[in-house]
């Protein structure tokens, strides 16, 4: 703009420099060409001056508006320099929010994979607690039978008849509660050492002790549900009184030790 201002200036100073000098000239060569002027002259001069000056005006105008569109365009190409560096920096942006946001999607898929394994893990645990603690509760209940009868409820001798070379004697070992009754001894010990206990149907062997009588019982599972029974069946040989006592002790690895002194009369053939 200042280098506009500068032009117009010029130009007119030019013009109005021009002008002194041709009427200065004028008078010099026609001296009463002063007088002689009309006043269709002095419009003519005023004329071609504001013609100059318009013209120097619209040279001016059009410089100003060249200006003005070279500082528009280089302003606009800036602004557009800076919008794409705006929109370029904006793209990144949202690229980065957009890479944090599939980031962010993928850990809380994780999260919540974590968790739903977490909640099973728990559960299982809590399952398996919950059935550990069961299997605590539960409990074998070991009982020795004669018959049907429980033989901690019998009060008088049991009769046994006498036999040829043995008397039998049948016993059972039942499980009445609700958990198996694990790795189970059985130790018959007659009071009358002259009393011979063998196992049923078999003489052992020598031994130190022959009224003394040991044998490994079988695991028994819960009697209620499977009707399961481990049958104590005993051949009493050598001199058998008329009157004598048996000490049956039953024990194992996981239920409450039975032990039972049981007295027994021996009848006629």
């Amino acid at each position: 703009m200042t280098q506009v201002g500068m032009w117009l200036l010029a130009v007119m100073f030019l013009t109005s420099g021009l002008l002194l000098i041709v009427f200065l000239l004028k008078n010099r060569f026609e001296p009463s060409g002063l007088e002689a002027w009309t006043i269709r002259d002095v419009v003519q001069l005023a004329g071609v001056i504001l013609n100059i000056v318009a013209l120097a005006i619209a040279v001016g105008a059009i410089q100003v508006a060249i200006n003005s569109y070279k500082e528009n365009k280089e302003s606009g190409q800036k602004q557009q320099v800076e919008l794409d560096s705006s929109r370029k920096a904006l793209e990144a942006v949202v690229e980065t929010a957009q890479a944090q946001q599939v980031v962010m999607k993928e850990q809380q898929t994780q999260l919540q994979t974590s968790l739903l394994m977490s909640k099973a893990q728990l559960d299982l645990i809590e399952e398996q607690t919950h059935r550990e603690g069961e299997r605590l509760a539960r409990k074998p209940f070991v009982a020795l039978l004669y018959g049907d009868s429980d033989v901690s409820g019998l009060s008088a001798p049991i009769e046994l008849r006498r036999g040829g070379e043995f008397t039998r004697l049948t016993l059972n070992v039942r499980n009445n509660g609700d958990a198996s009754a694990e790795k189970g001894v059985v130790v018959v010990i007659a009071d009358n050492p002259a009393v011979m206990i063998d196992r049923a149907d078999g003489q052992v062997a020598e031994r130190r002790s022959h009224h003394r009588f040991e044998t490994i019982m079988p695991d028994l599972r819960p009697y209620p549900l499977t009707q399961d029974e481990f049958p104590l069946l005993l051949d009493l040989r050598g001199t058998i009184p008329g009157e004598f006592a048996l000490s049956i002790n039953v024990f194992g690895e996981n239920f409450e030790a039975v032990r039972r002194k049981i007295t027994f009369r021996v009848v006629g053939e």
